[in-house]
């Protein structure tokens, strides 16, 4: 199956920064599916950003980068993630579980919504700070269910925090700002996406940005059997 065709990043970066609240949305409830399957097996991704979701040529969500994945059928306790969306449990070098997962989530839709992370500071240890007091500013059109959402999940006490709870993921599928979403669809992916990908065949790379790396010579010179099947690289 073909699929890995556009990095929503690139999207985000080109759509004025941020989404509309039902782009935001539909992308953030693909990401829940997603976790939920990975939970399922014990798996915590631990790496969720934007630059981390592809969008297949129908223009459904696609993780990659497991990186930092792991099977953890309690806690652990590995330092690691991106900074800005990291929990405060993992900056506090607490055991933690799958409710990291829940709270990048929340940061996700944060910045899917208002165009930049709830915190940020280029000092690394000023941002941790910033997450620990986890005083959040929202911008003034945030659709109000969406608030309540994000202060459910970007949450430091796990005895509140969605995901977490008794309820699991279905506290947070069932929050008002997912009104409307037929999970069972999602699923099947019987929902139009809010953007679909121009792709022409296997192999168009067109709709990933190049970005300006130094060269530097690698390996030894060889042919490349498969440069037919990417024309576009």
């Amino acid at each position: 199956m073909f699929v890995l065709q556009f990095y929503k990043y690139t999207l985000l970066s080109k759509n004025s920064k941020r989404f509309p609240d039902h782009v935001a949305k539909f992308y953030a409830a693909e990401v829940i599916l997603a976790f939920e399957y990975l939970h399922s097996k014990d798996i915590i991704y631990r790496d969720l950003k934007p630059e981390n979701l592809l969008l297949d040529r129908n223009g459904h969500i696609k993780i990659t980068d497991f990186g930092f994945a792991k099977y953890v059928p309690d806690i652990t306790w590995t330092l690691c993630g991106t900074p800005d969306y990291l929990a405060p449990e993992i900056i506090q070098s607490k055991g933690y579980g799958k409710a990291v997962d829940w709270y990048s989530l929340g940061v996700l839709i944060f910045e899917m919504l208002a165009g930049y992370p709830p915190f940020y500071d280029e000092d690394h240890m000023r941002l941790y700070e910033k997450i620990l007091a986890g005083r959040i500013k929202y911008p003034s059109f945030f659709d109000s269910d969406a608030k309540d959402l994000l202060k459910r999940l970007l949450t430091s006490d796990l005895t509140k925090r969605y995901g977490n709870l008794k309820g699991g993921s279905k506290d947070i599928k069932g929050h008002v700002w997912f009104k409307g979403v037929d999970w069972d669809r999602l699923l099947r992916r019987e929902i139009q996406a809010p953007y679909v990908p121009c792709v022409n065949g296997e192999g168009d790379a067109s709709n990933f940005d190049v970005y300006p790396e130094e060269r530097e010579p690698y390996g030894k010179p060889c042919n490349d059997c498969y440069r037919e099947k990417f024309p576009s690289f």
